[in-house]
């Protein structure tokens, strides 16, 4: 009896060995965490910037000058979108694709006029002898920033302003084909304005305003 009580008890103590050697499962939350980023899709604008593509805060066009004359219509001539003031086309938008317009127009008008700040003015959108301005965009220079193309882009033809039927001159238009988005530097459009004679001499400023749709 004596060796059949310390069979039990060798029994006994193997089965809680046993037992505690496999621990009650531990379960860890997750050692990695997820990231989220949005970007949204930008607009479509216009920017005059210099060399160093910064805005330039009070862009503006000289033209060559003329001499006072009793009797004949002169042109004065100047160029928008020099190197240092480049018109800049940005497209920021994500697909579809859409069609654009960059134009140009008098900032305060059809019936805005050439002006020395007095009295003394002449016209931008009249006859050749009461003053017209043309805008020759065809000779202009698109140049892609990035790694953009020029693809789809076209330039506009030479035009002058004429009041109430063209008050508005298109510079540059893009199709679906375009990159979108995509962003572009436009230089060197020609401008003409005719002098009436007999004009008073003065200095005379316009102002014009780029538009893209």
């Amino acid at each position: 009896m004596k060796r059949l009580r310390n069979t039990k008890v060798a029994i006994l103590i193997v089965s809680l060995l046993f037992s505690w050697s496999f621990p009650p499962q531990i379960i860890f939350a997750s050692s990695q965490t997820q990231l989220s980023q949005t970007i949204n899709a930008g607009t479509l604008g216009v920017d005059i910037v210099d060399a160093s593509n910064v805005t330039v805060g009070s862009p503006s066009v000289a033209f060559s000058a003329v001499t006072f004359n009793f009797d004949t219509v002169q042109n004065s001539t100047g160029t928008l979108g020099a190197s240092s003031q480049k018109i800049r086309l940005s497209n920021g938008r994500s697909a579809p694709a859409v069609a654009w317009n960059l134009t140009v127009a008098a900032a305060s008008g059809a019936t805005a006029l050439w002006s020395d700040g007095g009295s003394n003015t002449f016209d931008f959108n009249g006859s050749s002898a009461q003053g017209r301005l043309t805008v020759d965009a065809s000779v202009g220079t698109i140049t892609p920033t990035n790694s953009y193309t020029s693809t789809g882009l076209s330039k506009g033809s030479s035009t002058s302003f004429a009041q109430g039927t063209t008050d508005s001159i298109t510079l540059l238009s893009a199709s679906t084909s375009a990159d979108q988005p995509g962003r572009w530097d436009f230089t060197g459009v020609g401008l003409t304005q005719t002098i009436p004679a007999f004009q008073t001499p003065a200095a005379y400023t316009l102002s014009l305003a780029l538009t893209a749709t």
